[in-house]
Protein backbone atom coordinates (compact mmCIF):
# COMPACT_ATOMS: atom_id res chain seq x y z
CA UNK A 1 0.00 0.00 0.00
CA UNK A 2 1.59 3.30 -1.10
CA UNK A 3 2.62 5.74 1.93
CA UNK A 4 0.23 8.28 1.25
CA UNK A 5 2.36 11.02 3.22
CA UNK A 6 4.65 10.17 0.12
CA UNK A 7 2.17 10.73 -2.72
CA UNK A 8 0.82 14.06 -0.75
CA UNK A 9 4.99 15.54 -1.09
CA UNK A 10 4.88 14.44 -4.33
CA UNK A 11 1.33 16.15 -5.69
CA UNK A 12 2.64 19.50 -3.76
CA UNK A 13 5.72 19.68 -5.35
CA UNK A 14 4.24 19.17 -8.92
CA UNK A 15 1.80 21.86 -8.06
CA UNK A 16 4.69 24.32 -6.65
CA UNK A 17 6.64 23.50 -9.81
CA UNK A 18 4.08 23.63 -12.23
CA UNK A 19 3.41 27.60 -12.38
CA UNK A 20 7.21 27.93 -13.13
CA UNK A 21 7.30 25.06 -15.84
CA UNK A 22 4.06 26.85 -17.47
CA UNK A 23 6.07 30.50 -17.48
CA UNK A 24 8.59 28.73 -18.92
CA UNK A 25 7.10 26.69 -21.65
CA UNK A 26 4.68 30.16 -22.98
CA UNK A 27 7.76 32.74 -22.31
CA UNK A 28 7.42 35.04 -25.24
CA UNK A 29 10.38 34.73 -27.85
CA UNK A 30 12.69 37.67 -29.32
CA UNK A 31 12.78 37.71 -33.40
CA UNK A 32 15.20 40.01 -35.00
CA UNK A 33 17.07 40.23 -38.17
CA UNK A 34 20.87 41.40 -38.96
CA UNK A 35 22.65 43.22 -41.02
CA UNK A 36 23.09 39.78 -43.54
CA UNK A 37 19.10 39.59 -43.53
CA UNK A 38 19.15 36.21 -41.26
CA UNK A 39 16.04 36.06 -38.83
CA UNK A 40 17.24 34.90 -35.40
CA UNK A 41 15.05 34.08 -32.11
CA UNK A 42 15.52 34.24 -28.50
CA UNK A 43 15.00 35.41 -25.20
CA UNK A 44 16.85 38.49 -25.31
CA UNK A 45 18.05 40.93 -28.27
CA UNK A 46 21.68 41.74 -28.49
CA UNK A 47 22.34 45.63 -27.80
CA UNK A 48 23.57 46.26 -31.50
CA UNK A 49 19.93 45.32 -32.64
CA UNK A 50 17.73 46.84 -30.31
CA UNK A 51 17.85 50.22 -32.61
CA UNK A 52 16.24 47.41 -35.62
CA UNK A 53 13.17 46.90 -35.96
CA UNK A 54 11.78 43.27 -33.72
CA UNK A 55 9.55 41.78 -32.48
CA UNK A 56 7.93 39.33 -29.25
CA UNK A 57 6.26 36.15 -30.50
CA UNK A 58 4.18 34.16 -28.03
CA UNK A 59 4.78 30.38 -28.29
CA UNK A 60 1.63 29.78 -30.61
CA UNK A 61 4.27 31.97 -33.14
CA UNK A 62 1.57 34.88 -33.03
CA UNK A 63 3.49 38.25 -32.97
CA UNK A 64 2.45 40.27 -29.81
CA UNK A 65 4.80 43.48 -30.44
CA UNK A 66 6.62 44.85 -32.75
CA UNK A 67 9.17 47.96 -31.90
CA UNK A 68 10.14 49.85 -35.14
CA UNK A 69 13.47 50.88 -36.07
CA UNK A 70 14.65 53.68 -34.05
CA UNK A 71 14.64 56.77 -36.81
CA UNK A 72 17.81 58.66 -38.23
CA UNK A 73 18.75 62.06 -37.44
CA UNK A 74 17.47 62.86 -40.82
CA UNK A 75 14.49 61.29 -40.75
CA UNK A 76 13.51 63.05 -37.66
CA UNK A 77 14.34 66.19 -39.28
CA UNK A 78 12.12 65.58 -42.13
CA UNK A 79 9.08 64.17 -39.84
CA UNK A 80 9.72 67.05 -37.69
CA UNK A 81 9.47 69.68 -41.06
CA UNK A 82 6.37 67.56 -42.27
CA UNK A 83 4.51 68.19 -38.88
CA UNK A 84 5.48 71.85 -38.67
CA UNK A 85 3.99 72.13 -42.75
CA UNK A 86 1.00 70.58 -41.64
CA UNK A 87 0.72 72.70 -38.47
CA UNK A 88 1.04 75.81 -40.81
CA UNK A 89 -1.82 74.42 -43.27
CA UNK A 90 -3.79 73.56 -40.31
CA UNK A 91 -3.45 77.31 -39.09
CA UNK A 92 -3.67 79.08 -42.55
CA UNK A 93 -7.36 77.12 -42.98
CA UNK A 94 -8.37 78.22 -39.47
CA UNK A 95 -7.67 81.67 -40.57
CA UNK A 96 -9.34 81.22 -43.58
CA UNK A 97 -12.38 79.92 -42.02
CA UNK A 98 -12.66 82.37 -39.85
CA UNK A 99 -11.83 85.29 -42.85
CA UNK A 100 -15.12 83.74 -44.60
CA UNK A 101 -17.47 83.74 -40.87
CA UNK A 102 -16.00 87.49 -40.89
CA UNK A 103 -17.24 88.17 -44.66
CA UNK A 104 -20.34 86.14 -43.84
CA UNK A 105 -21.16 88.28 -40.98
CA UNK A 106 -20.40 91.99 -42.84
CA UNK A 107 -22.38 91.11 -45.52
CA UNK A 108 -25.71 90.17 -43.53
CA UNK A 109 -25.21 92.97 -41.52
CA UNK A 110 -24.82 95.63 -44.08
CA UNK A 111 -26.75 94.58 -46.72
CA UNK A 112 -31.07 93.74 -46.39
CA UNK A 113 -31.01 93.00 -49.95
CA UNK A 114 -29.35 91.91 -52.64
CA UNK A 115 -30.23 94.53 -54.59
CA UNK A 116 -28.14 96.72 -51.80
CA UNK A 117 -25.07 95.22 -52.77
CA UNK A 118 -25.74 95.58 -57.10
CA UNK A 119 -26.32 99.49 -55.87
CA UNK A 120 -23.05 99.51 -53.91
CA UNK A 121 -21.33 97.70 -56.56
CA UNK A 122 -22.39 99.87 -59.43
CA UNK A 123 -21.11 102.82 -56.67
CA UNK A 124 -17.97 101.58 -57.12
CA UNK A 125 -17.47 100.34 -60.57
CA UNK A 126 -19.11 104.61 -61.88
CA UNK A 127 -16.73 105.87 -59.52
CA UNK A 128 -13.58 104.44 -61.12
CA UNK A 129 -14.74 104.82 -64.61
CA UNK A 130 -15.06 108.65 -63.51
CA UNK A 131 -11.52 108.51 -62.61
CA UNK A 132 -10.27 106.42 -66.00
CA UNK A 133 -12.82 109.22 -67.77
CA UNK A 134 -10.64 112.25 -66.22
CA UNK A 135 -7.75 110.55 -67.32
CA UNK A 136 -8.41 109.96 -71.12
CA UNK A 137 -9.22 113.21 -71.29
CA UNK A 138 -5.58 114.41 -69.83
CA UNK A 139 -4.38 111.67 -72.28
CA UNK A 140 -6.22 113.40 -75.21
CA UNK A 141 -4.66 117.02 -74.44
CA UNK A 142 -1.60 115.64 -74.10
CA UNK A 143 -1.29 114.27 -76.87
CA UNK A 144 -2.46 117.54 -78.89
CA UNK A 145 -0.20 119.15 -76.73
CA UNK A 146 2.72 116.67 -77.64
CA UNK A 147 1.48 117.01 -80.81
CA UNK A 148 2.30 120.99 -81.21
CA UNK A 149 5.18 120.81 -79.68
CA UNK A 150 6.74 118.29 -81.99
CA UNK A 151 5.54 120.50 -84.66
CA UNK A 152 7.40 123.66 -83.34
CA UNK A 153 10.34 121.77 -83.03
CA UNK A 154 9.79 120.75 -86.67
CA UNK A 155 9.17 124.19 -87.98
CA UNK A 156 12.10 125.84 -86.30
CA UNK A 157 14.27 122.99 -87.70
CA UNK A 158 13.01 123.57 -91.11
CA UNK A 159 13.71 126.91 -91.17
CA UNK A 160 17.72 126.26 -90.02
CA UNK A 161 17.44 127.04 -86.57
CA UNK A 162 18.34 124.84 -83.92
CA UNK A 163 15.30 124.15 -81.24
CA UNK A 164 15.34 126.09 -78.37
CA UNK A 165 16.06 123.47 -75.29
CA UNK A 166 12.92 124.20 -73.07
CA UNK A 167 10.70 122.61 -76.21
CA UNK A 168 13.02 118.94 -76.02
CA UNK A 169 12.43 119.05 -72.49
CA UNK A 170 8.48 119.73 -72.94
CA UNK A 171 8.83 116.73 -75.45
CA UNK A 172 10.03 114.52 -72.58
CA UNK A 173 8.06 115.51 -69.86
CA UNK A 174 4.97 115.88 -71.77
CA UNK A 175 5.90 112.10 -72.94
CA UNK A 176 6.54 111.21 -69.29
CA UNK A 177 2.83 112.14 -68.30
CA UNK A 178 1.26 110.35 -71.08
CA UNK A 179 3.19 107.03 -70.01
CA UNK A 180 2.16 107.54 -66.24
CA UNK A 181 -2.13 108.14 -67.59
CA UNK A 182 -1.74 105.20 -69.33
CA UNK A 183 -0.50 102.77 -66.51
CA UNK A 184 -3.20 104.61 -64.52
CA UNK A 185 -5.94 103.29 -67.03
CA UNK A 186 -4.72 100.25 -67.04
CA UNK A 187 -4.41 99.82 -63.19
CA UNK A 188 -7.99 101.51 -63.10
CA UNK A 189 -9.19 99.13 -65.18
CA UNK A 190 -7.96 96.33 -63.22
CA UNK A 191 -9.57 97.83 -60.18
CA UNK A 192 -12.87 97.89 -61.72
CA UNK A 193 -12.23 93.98 -63.15
CA UNK A 194 -11.44 92.95 -58.88
CA UNK A 195 -14.38 95.08 -58.04
CA UNK A 196 -17.14 93.55 -60.07
CA UNK A 197 -15.56 89.68 -59.80
CA UNK A 198 -15.49 90.76 -56.07
CA UNK A 199 -19.31 92.12 -55.56
CA UNK A 200 -20.40 89.25 -57.69
CA UNK A 201 -19.03 86.65 -55.44
CA UNK A 202 -20.95 88.20 -52.67
CA UNK A 203 -23.71 88.59 -54.14
CA UNK A 204 -23.66 84.73 -55.04
CA UNK A 205 -22.64 84.45 -50.92
CA UNK A 206 -25.43 86.59 -50.05
CA UNK A 207 -28.10 84.39 -51.73
CA UNK A 208 -26.54 80.88 -49.95
CA UNK A 209 -26.38 82.88 -46.96
CA UNK A 210 -29.70 83.99 -47.01
CA UNK A 211 -31.29 80.65 -48.35
CA UNK A 212 -29.52 78.92 -45.05
CA UNK A 213 -31.25 81.54 -43.02
CA UNK A 214 -34.71 80.70 -44.67
CA UNK A 215 -34.24 77.05 -44.66
CA UNK A 216 -33.46 77.39 -40.54
CA UNK A 217 -36.90 79.41 -39.85
CA UNK A 218 -39.03 76.88 -42.13
CA UNK A 219 -37.08 74.16 -39.96
CA UNK A 220 -37.67 76.31 -36.84
CA UNK A 221 -41.51 76.78 -37.67
CA UNK A 222 -42.08 72.88 -38.25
Amino acid sequence: MPDNRFLNHTFLITILLTPLFTANLHAAAKKWVDEYGQVHYGDRIPSKYLTKEHSTISDQGIVIETTAKSKTDDELAAEAKKHKQKAAEERQKLIQARKKALRDRVLTDTFTTENDLILARDARVEAVDSQISLAETLIKNDEQKLADVKQRIKSIKDSGREAPENLHKEVVSVSKQLENNYAFIEDRNNERKAIIESFNADIKRFRELMKEKHEAKLKEQN
